[in-house]
């Protein structure tokens, strides 16, 4: 007897087959990208967070350690003190060393680095209130003479508030000389949006009490950090 093959029987997927197979692997791409895009998500959320932490940290490091410096004068002669006290800024001169910048302080304020104001520069903060203009960001600034040069990035508000020699507070005293201690509010944001992410959380500065401002709510999508620290005027007030 022969057998012929019948053409019915060829090997091969119906079309139902193909379907299915089809649409298992959507699911399991949908899957796949659903994870993807969460992993992504998380790590840009992430390095975003780090990267407001690194800024503040930076700033904050620099700042302290020369306004602890405010009014240093080892001679007694060189007049170092507190020369601008407001919301916005903080500035003050010390002597810390020479003509030749290689040596310890000679006596006046005249040298590279003895005159510091801390603050937004007038392009970013036009009012010179601490808080940059149109709800945006910019560089925290150090200014010794030539303008504001970025010593940390994406700032969004900035506050100083003054504890004087007899125990009082302010933000702007009237006698800048009188200050002992500072206490710094800063407010950092990211660089970009995140469309899962909603700040609606209010940023209360050391300075609210008496009249400082709170900052937010600021009801975007930009992620924040916040950070308040004291730091003492060993060299005023003495």
């Amino acid at each position: 007897m022969i057998f012929t093959k019948n053409k019915f029987n060829s090997v091969g997927f119906t079309l139902i087959e193909l379907l299915i197979a089809m649409a298992v692997s959507g699911i399991i791409m949908t899957g796949v990208y659903s994870a993807f895009k969460s992993q992504q998500d998380s790590y840009l959320a992430q390095e975003q967070v780090a990267e407001m932490q690194q800024n503040i940290r930076a700033g904050l490091y620099l700042m302290t350690s020369e306004i602890r410096m405010a009014g240093y004068d080892p001679l007694g002669i060189a007049g170092s003190t507190i020369t601008t006290a407001t919301q916005g800024r903080m500035g003050f001169s010390q002597d810390v060393t020479d003509n030749a910048g290689t040596g310890d302080g000679d006596g006046d304020t005249a040298d590279s680095n003895e005159n510091i104001t801390y603050g937004f520069a007038n392009g970013f903060d036009n009012d010179a209130d601490g808080i940059v203009d149109g709800n945006g960001v910019a560089p925290l600034g150090r200014n010794t003479g030539g303008g504001f040069q970025a010593v940390a990035e994406s700032m969004q508000a900035l506050e100083f508030y003054y504890t004087l020699v007899d125990g009082t507070q302010s933000l702007a005293p009237a006698d800048p000389n009188t200050v002992s201690a500072v206490q710094i509010s800063i407010l950092a944001r990211g660089r970009l949006p995140d469309l899962n992410y909603s700040d609606t959380r209010t940023y209360p500065t050391v300075g609210t009490t008496p009249g400082g401002a709170t900052w937010g709510p600021y009801n975007d999508n930009f992620r924040r950090r916040f950070q308040t620290i004291t730091v003492k005027c060993r060299n005023m007030g003495l």
